[in-house]
């Protein structure tokens, strides 16, 4: 019996460790600009950051109120429904939390150029540091999850561990918000 249940549970997810090897190949990308890579600026300064707030305002928006909205119809709502908001869910993590994860830091740092870089910017290293962090642990795995959609059928799988991630970018997200109006950073000095 015991054999079968770990052979079952190998066999469960044979691509683990090929997503895992991507998920450490994005980490470890996205990291660079914390070690010195700079992103040279492709448009004038305003237009990158309008970019920037408004891809940061469609993340953080999208990100917040979505989940609200998906996690009370799973937990109040038959299953039918609850399948239907993962679905839901899904296509707006592909289609925004994805890309703005992507193009929130990208103009970030080519705005940032104006100080030069981010070693130039403390605060802008920390609110970097922070989105990287908040990545780590939430978006990325979140963006291979729906990609992947497993668990298409069960949809209060990953609740309790999404929610506890959620919080912890929720903190990362507000303290990136203070840093970037009030320019100061607690972490580079």
């Amino acid at each position: 019996m015991s054999s079968t249940i770990s052979t079952t549970q190998i066999e469960d997810d044979p691509r683990k460790y090929f997503w895992f090897g991507i998920y450490l190949l994005i980490i470890a990308v996205a990291a660079l600009p914390l070690f010195g890579l700079r992103i040279p600026r492709i448009f004038p300064y305003t237009p990158l950051l309008v970019i920037h707030e408004f891809a940061a305002f469609a993340f953080v928006g999208h990100t917040f109120f979505s989940n609200i909205w998906s996690l009370r119809i799973r937990r109040s709502q038959p299953r039918e429904f609850g399948i239907w908001a993962r679905s839901h869910m899904r296509i707006l993590c592909l289609s925004v939390t994805g890309p703005m994860s992507v193009i929130t830091p990208l103009a970030g740092l080519m705005v940032v150029e104006e100080w030069g870089g981010l070693a130039g910017a403390p605060w802008a290293w920390d609110a970097y540091l922070s989105f990287w962090i908040m990545c780590a642990i939430s978006v990325v795995p979140d963006v291979i999850r729906y990609a992947r959609n497993r668990n298409a059928g069960d949809p209060m799988h990953g609740m309790v561990n999404g929610g506890i991630r959620a919080m912890v970018a929720l903190v990362l997200t507000i303290y990136i918000m203070i840093a970037m109006i009030t320019k100061v950073s607690l972490i580079a000095g």
